[in-house]
């Protein structure tokens, strides 16, 4: 066999193939065993049907193309191990000639994974975001306390922002109530503006006893059958509550909490924020390292891989959106999006995350990184417990689906970035020396783990 290369781009070859007739021959000893076995032929036994018989009762068409599809994948797979390309996606196959008996020529387009050049990544270096507490986050905290444990008291004044009013809302079009936009002893907040706008300016200033009715257009991002309609609301108005607010001393302290003083519960929500930004400052070194890289790394994205993840993130986009209540068209019309734009915005996703898919694979393949079962079940176990569900269970279900294989490449992945955050310099903002921090303070942060029941597009192997 005869195989020769031609590189279109660093992710795309053509592989021209010869294979003499000999070298094609036991591909068509497996095409008439395989159609042998398939067709009746009177006075021959299934399995035992002659080539020639073969030929004249299907056609020496359809025999040559039962010969190609047996021959071209083999013959491909030899000629892509010698040339030693990893192809990344099925094949485009012309061939160029055959005829039962005789040698066979064909050109394969494939894409591959492109050679990537890995810098020193000891020359990486960033900033890990600083994980104290401040005075504001606790002041926040504090706050949303104050509201979970506040109190609505009627008050006989007008209506203002801020305050909860107990209505009758009857929403009707064209006379028909819509039963999803009604009700009787409805809490509205004043100022939340749903499901319009008009009914903050409308119940504004409004006292116990009033009813207003005007007519509003229910915007397209709502969803449902009656977005983008206008329809009439009639809104009695029982009674306007104004939310209070516990003061913020030790006895609120006692009361929303298990400590003593409110020094005491502030000490401890400072805690618990920085437990929180440890790790969102863990998590932000990652994405900025692979940002460096990103940069500093040329390296091309197969078309077909992209193409796959941008397929899957727009059908990801499509379920969140369903789940919401609504279509692709109304979420581009609601944020004034075009279809140009909301593929352009995924082609870039879709770029960047193969490149950095391919990368972190490069680098877990030169340094060796494997897999053992243990880590696997561990992963598997990580999962399950997300999703609730038995261990085993899941296992056999991404065994089945071919999903293991692509969930051990999730575990490189990560090993791949957790050498490259090692190997590379990371000061911390909390450090008031200006010396080097340690990206791992508070114990090593996780990459976060792949969804494995919607995962992206495996690259391939």
């Amino acid at each position: 066999m005869k195989t020769s290369l031609t590189r279109d781009s660093a992710s795309k070859v053509r592989v021209q193939v010869e294979a003499t007739s000999e070298e094609v021959e036991p591909a068509v000893q497996r095409a008439v065993r395989s159609l042998s076995n398939q067709v009746k032929v009177p006075g021959f036994r299934k399995g035992h049907v002659p080539r020639k018989v073969l030929e004249t009762r299907l056609g020496a068409e359809a025999l040559r193309d039962a010969v190609l599809r047996e021959a071209i994948p083999e013959l491909l797979q030899k000629a892509t191990e010698e040339e030693t390309l990893a192809p990344v996606a099925p094949p485009q196959v012309e061939v160029t000639s055959y005829d039962l008996g005789a040698d066979l020529s064909f050109e394969a387009t494939v894409e591959v994974r492109p050679e990537i050049e890995l810098p020193d990544f000891a020359m990486l270096s960033t900033t890990r975001p600083s994980s104290k507490a401040t005075p504001e986050e606790i002041d926040d905290q504090l706050k949303r306390m104050q509201d979970r444990f506040s109190t609505l008291e009627p008050v006989q004044r007008p209506a203002r922002a801020g305050d909860y009013m107990l209505v009758d809302i009857h929403t009707t079009l064209h006379g028909n109530e819509i039963a999803e936009l009604s009700g009787n002893d409805q809490l509205y907040e004043l100022g939340s503006a749903w499901p319009v706008k008009e009914l903050d300016d409308e119940l504004a200033a409004k006292r116990t006893g009033d009813i207003v009715k005007f007519n509003a257009t229910i915007p397209e991002g709502l969803g449902g059958e009656h977005a983008g309609k206008e329809v009439t609301f009639q809104v009695l108005v029982k009674e306007v509550r104004e939310k209070k607010l516990p003061p913020l001393d030790d006895e609120f302290a006692k009361t929303s909490s298990e400590f003593e003083t409110l020094d005491e519960l502030r000490a401890d929500l400072a805690q618990r924020i920085e437990k929180i930004k440890a790790v969102q400052a863990d998590a932000e070194v990652r994405n900025r390292i692979l940002e460096q890289v990103l940069d500093d790394v040329e390296v091309e994205a197969p078309e077909s891989l992209v193409q796959s993840e941008m397929a899957y993130r727009l059908q990801r986009l499509e379920e969140q959106l369903r789940t919401a209540g609504l279509t692709l068209d109304q979420y581009l019309t609601s944020q004034n999006l075009t279809e140009e734009q909301i593929e352009a915005d995924l082609r870039g996703q879709a770029d960047r995350n193969v490149r950095a898919q391919l990368i972190l694979e490069e680098v877990g393949r030169r340094e060796g990184f494997q897999v053992s079962e243990e880590e696997l079940r561990e992963e598997v176990r990580y999962h399950a417990e997300t999703l609730r569900t038995d261990p085993d269970q899941l296992a056999k279900e991404l065994g089945e689906r071919g999903r293991l294989k692509a969930l051990a490449g999730d575990i490189i992945r990560r090993k791949a970035l957790n050498l490259l955050v090692e190997k590379a310099e990371v000061k911390d903002e909390d450090q008031t020396d200006g010396g080097q921090g340690d990206p791992k303070a508070g114990g090593p942060a996780e990459e976060p783990r792949a969804d494995v029941e919607n995962q992206s597009p495996e690259l391939g192997a």
